[in-house]
């Protein structure tokens, strides 16, 4: 095998329930290469990364790994001065659990399941320097952030409790150069200071960036990447893609990025090879429907690889006309923009705004700065909108705490000031925020799922904010988390029987394929289950949606957005703030005419 090339993939197929999802796909990742992994949703990515990873079985093929005898080239961590027990446990450890197999062919027989030694799972592929980060972060909240990274440096002390029985010094010493490595990690990421502080305690941007850490204090050469951009502001964007140059450019890491749509424009200049996964294969990502018109990226040509899946076709372009969003002081009719006031800055809607807000000339937009760099727009659609004596959701004075950090109520010099905010019959309204503002604290609170500290909570007149979550669902408050986690054993067709979905025949958001339905939710990828919980999301007064169409792609956000127009008559949509952000295609307007024709089922 060729010395650079880390992975090599050959005739992989997986089928779920018949419907063939991987169907024998090749491919090869050699040492630096960055490849955007690029799919419709339930075209395979997630379960390529899940098999790439050990996380699940193949039915056929082979995943073979170039053999190395020193799983951590350059770490300073893995030079320890010999000492008769530590050479013991490394050796029981190399024994017990160590060098995995150069290949792995599918399907394995059963005898080796029985050999300890010959086990395909994700401990055993780690260890080949084969890592990943997940869509949602998966930190250890109540551990500090220098021991969510120290936990995962191969052999650590705590995996041999001989070295710790027999030789406790050099347990201390091995600990303590952990730990300090761990501390200058953290130092990377500019989490000086913080390396005692718990994980639920920072930023959704600086736990990605912990996630990242930690999967390279593993040891990891090649690091798979879900979603590593979804849910952060520009600010975190660009922490996040500072940190995976670094790892490319001074550590030859091999990445592997899986990407929503909408932020793929971020990576320009980052990837070098662009992989489209389309009926269960990897082809080559030329000029490909739906990915819009392309121009060359600012990168050396000597970095393109010439293999299978490498697009050389340019990436797309930035459209050029763009709707602003200002601050205080700014009307919209239509998309004429009357400036009142002074702008403070200019910002540019998010992707599926236009989707949700028509053509019509007729249609008012508002917005409305909020404390903190928060921003809700309206938007009132005559016919919908019954003006302003028919308010649905009242908000005085909310104050909520995380712990006991005040996250929602501050004002803008961060003292407490309480949150004041009023949602009318028929409107579209959306809360732009920067990640940390509490955009889902403040829709957790709605649901009743955490307390609020101070303040009220009204829906059509009725207070709510003492009422337990069952009671706002009877008086029609509908919730639309972010998590999108629903029972994991459940299959998503039961999932919609727990929601009342399952039978209804109108009004209810299309899942395809359908054969999704069939399976169970944990195995689907973060796009499909948005999808089931979209379907699951109806009626009620008022619909509360954090990030909906997160992980969609352009045609099922098309989707969504129509049915939640047709569903809901008065939303709140939180997103968060972006000011770099492309526009959907034009195309995609149909969308809103769609809905506003049929108002029924949207398909």
């Amino acid at each position: 095998m060729d010395r650079s090339i880390l992975l090599h993939a050959q005739g992989l197929k997986k089928a779920f329930g018949g419907q063939i999802v991987l169907n024998e796909l090749d491919l090869e990742l050699r040492q630096g290469e960055v490849v955007l992994l690029r799919g419709e949703n339930g075209s395979g990515k997630t379960t390529l990364l899940n098999i790439l990873t050990g996380n699940l079985e193949p039915d056929a093929g082979t995943l073979q790994y170039p053999y190395r005898k020193n799983k951590n080239p350059g770490r300073t961590g893995t030079r320890i001065k010999a000492h008769p027990l530590w050479a013991l446990a490394r050796s029981a450890n190399m024994f017990l659990a160590g060098k995995t197999p150069r290949a792995y062919r599918f399907p394995r027989r059963r005898w080796q399941d029985i050999n300890p030694f010959d086990h395909f799972t994700p401990e055993f592929v780690t260890r080949e320097g084969v890592s990943r980060t997940w869509q949602d972060v998966r930190l250890f909240n109540t551990q500090t952030l220098r021991d969510n990274i120290a936990v995962a440096e191969p052999g650590h002390p705590g995996e041999n409790p001989l070295i710790a029985l027999f030789a406790p010094r050099l347990w201390v010493r091995r600990e303590k150069r952990i730990n300090r490595e761990a501390d200058a990690m953290l130092a990377r990421l500019g989490l000086t200071g913080r390396e005692d502080s718990s994980a639920d305690k920072i930023s959704l941007g600086q736990s990605k960036r912990v996630a990242i850490a930690r999967s390279v204090a593993a040891g990891a050469r090649i690091l798979f990447l879900d979603e590593p951009l979804a849910g952060l502001d520009r600010q975190g964007i660009d922490d996040v893609l500072a940190l995976l140059r670094s790892l490319v450019i001074e550590e030859q890491i091999t990445l592997v990025i899986v990407e929503h749509i909408f932020n793929q424009q971020h990576l320009e200049g980052l990837i070098t090879t662009d992989w489209l996964l389309e009926n269960g294969r990897i082809k080559n990502a030329g000029n490909v429907e739906g990915w819009g018109e392309r121009s060359e990226p600012q990168q050396k040509p000597e970095l393109r690889q010439s293999h299978v899946g490498v697009r050389s076709s340019p990436q797309p372009t930035i459209p050029s006309t763009v709707i602003p969003a200002g601050n205080a002081g700014i009307q919209c009719q239509g998309w004429q923009q009357t400036k009142t006031d002074s702008l403070s800055h200019i910002a540019q809607r998010p992707p599926w705004f236009q989707l949700l807000a028509g053509d019509s000339d007729d249609i008012e937009i508002i917005d409305e700065p909020l404390p903190r760099g928060a921003l809700l727009t309206r938007i009132r659609r005559p016919g919908a909108y019954k003006g302003p004596s028919s308010p649905i959701l009242e908000i005085r004075g909310l104050i909520i705490e995380r712990g006991r950090r005040p996250v929602i109520g501050l004002n803008a010099e961060g003292g407490l000031a309480g949150l004041d905010l009023t949602l009318y019959r028929g409107e579209t309204t959306i809360l732009q925020a920067p990640n940390g503002w509490g955009k889902s604290t403040l829709i957790a609170a709605l649901a009743g799922f955490i307390p609020v500290r101070k303040g009220t909570i009204r829906l059509q007149g009725n207070p709510l904010d003492a009422s337990p979550s069952w009671d706002r669902v009877r008086a029609g408050l509908r919730v639309l988390p972010s998590d999108r986690f629903i029972f994991p054993d459940l299959s998503g067709q039961e999932a919609l029987k727990l929601s009342g979905s399952a039978g209804s025949s109108t009004n209810t958001f299309t899942v395809e394929p359908p054969s999704l339905l069939g399976r169970k939710y944990a195995s689907l990828s973060g796009g499909e289950r948005r999808q089931i919980a979209l379907a699951g999301f109806h009626g009620g007064v008022l619909g509360v949606c954090d990030e909906p169409f997160d992980a969609l792609d352009e045609e099922t956000t098309r989707r969504a957005v129509g049915y939640l127009l047709s569903a809901m008559k008065t939303l709140l949509i939180a997103e968060p703030y972006r000011d770099n952000v492309t526009e959907l295609n034009r195309s995609l307007k149909q969308g809103i005419q769609d809905a506003e024709a049929g108002r029924g089922r949207f398909v």
